[in-house]
C-alpha cells in the first residue's frame, strides 16, 4: 500500500479527536468544525437508524453537536473516546426527540 493510500496510521498535521474536544472546550471555532466533519455522518446514521424522519433526524444532529460544544469541557478521555462520547450525546438527543414526538401526539 502507499504511504498516501495508508490510513491507518494518522497523519503528522491532523490533530487527534480528544486534541479537538479540548480546543473546542476553550471556544475553538475550527476545532468544532473539524468534529464535524469528522463525526456528522456516524451522528446522523446513529439518529436515523432511531428516528426514520430525515427532519427529526438532522435536528437531532444538530442537538447532538450542540451538546457537545456545550459540554465539551465536561469530556473525560479516561472515561472513553470521543466518537463514544458523541455517540452517547446522539442517544441523549434522540430521546429528547422521541418524547417530544410522543408529547405532540398526545396534544
Amino acid at each position: 500500500m502507499t504511504p498516501a493510500l495508508d490510513r491507518s496510521r494518522p497523519r503528522p498535521d491532523r490533530a487527534s479527536d480528544r486534541t479537538l474536544v479540548r480546543r473546542m472546550s476553550l471556544g475553538d471555532e475550527a476545532a468544532f468544525r473539524e468534529l464535524l466533519a469528522r463525526f456528522r455522518s456516524t451522528v446522523y446514521a446513529t439518529a436515523y437508524a432511531a428516528l426514520l424522519d430525515p427532519e427529526n433526524v438532522e435536528a437531532t444532529v444538530a442537538d447532538a453537536f450542540e451538546e457537545a460544544r456545550r459540554t465539551a469541557a465536561s469530556f473525560l478521555d479516561t472515561r472513553g473516546s470521543v466518537s463514544g462520547w458523541l455517540t452517547h450525546l446522539t442517544r441523549v438527543c434522540i430521546g429528547a426527540c422521541l418524547q417530544r414526538v410522543r408529547r405532540s401526539k398526545a396534544s
